[in-house]
């Protein structure tokens, strides 16, 4: 029962990742990406959010390796927090700045206006989830 928690939090958490990166970029989804001029803006979006459920899985194996009762809901909904945010300056970065000139202080601002209600939105059900889940 524990290894079912544990899968059906991953995907929950997979899919607000997904939703927060997605709308939280949907603006610069018809551009290019500098990197892969083939790939398609929901290929990253997929790519970087697996990323995210594979970090929760090794916490929750983590966890369990060192026996440690710490808890996770808080620890992970911050790296969610800064791991959504990485994506989406990710994003940002392959199809917005690479093409034109911005410092590293107007996009980090870009990619917060763009994504702030989405994060905050992803995050706080994530803390939710966790905490249902007991973990």
């Amino acid at each position: 029962m524990k290894y079912y928690k544990i899968i059906i939090s991953s995907l929950i958490i997979y899919i607000l990742a997904c939703f927060s990166t997605y709308f939280s970029m949907q603006e610069h989804s018809n551009q290019i990406s500098s990197s892969c001029l083939n790939c398609s803006y929901n290929k990253d979006v997929i790519l970087f959010s697996t990323y995210i459920s594979l970090i929760f899985i090794i916490l929750i194996l983590l966890k369990k390796a060192w026996k440690k009762n710490w808890n996770i809901s808080i620890y992970f909904t911050a790296i969610f927090l800064i791991g959504v945010f990485f994506n989406n300056y990710q994003i940002f970065l392959d199809r917005v700045s690479a093409w034109s000139t911005y410092t590293l202080s107007e996009e980090l601002l870009s990619v917060l206006a763009s994504s702030f209600i989405y994060l905050t939105i992803s995050a706080t059900l994530v803390f939710i989830t966790l905490k249902l889940s007991k973990f």
